[in-house]
């Protein structure tokens, strides 16, 4: 499963105060910073027509407008699947319905749902040089296989830990990907490897320390 990680804020380095660390050190400091970890995935809606001016760009997710095809040319409803799909982005409060769109007159006129996207959606589809991820939940550290004894290395004091995350999915987000091929990876652990470095205020993953100085 692909993943995106919203690094947490970190605090100056120090290298002063005892070495001791304890189980209930590195669980606290490495369920801090995977609480950060956002779990984002690609997911494309289920639109199976479009009118032949359209543009594809307007019914993919993560559009501040998004529109779907609502009537066929015989009259009969379009894109049933991708309209379930978005009751349940309205419902979690990342888009929202607007009045539907007509364009044209008469016989030819053509009629859209229109979806505009929320400032909770905004925070939710993540753009990608392969198009928008959608963030599905964040992780949540279930077991420390182990740690390491803490070690000076460049100035600071580290060491190394294996433990066992889960993805801890939005609601919506589990009733959407019921049908796909990510659905499996929500209910399995992933074995994981982090390094943390003594600060000021305590343990922290290095990665979020570089982060910040960057």
């Amino acid at each position: 499963m692909k993943k995106l990680f919203v690094l947490s804020a970190a605090l100056m380095l120090a290298a002063c105060g005892s070495n001791e660390l304890s189980q209930s050190d590195v669980q606290k400091a490495v369920s801090a910073s995977a609480k950060h970890n956002a779990v984002c995935v690609p997911f494309t809606l289920n639109v199976e027509h479009r009118h032949e001016s359209d543009n594809p760009q307007d019914s993919q997710l993560g559009a501040s407008e998004l529109r779907l095809l609502k009537r066929l040319d015989n009259g009969k409803r379009a894109n049933l699947a991708a309209m379930k799909q978005m009751e349940s982005f309205v419902d979690a409060g990342l888009y929202r319905q607007e009045k539907n769109l007509r364009v044209g007159e008469g016989e030819k006129a053509v009629r859209y749902l229109v979806y505009s996207l929320t400032d909770k959606g905004r925070k939710t589809f993540i753009p990608s040089p392969h198009g928008h991820l959608m963030c599905i939940g964040h992780e949540e550290v279930s077991k420390i296989n182990y740690f390491t004894e803490p070690t000076p290395a460049n100035g600071v004091t580290i060491t190394q830990v294996s433990y066992e995350a889960k993805i801890v999915p939005e609601r919506w987000a589990k009733r959407l990907l019921k049908n796909s091929p990510y659905y499996e990876g929500l209910k399995q652990t992933e074995e994981k490897r982090i390094t943390l470095v003594k600060t000021n205020d305590g343990w922290r993953n290095i990665l979020d320390l570089r982060n910040k100085a960057e």
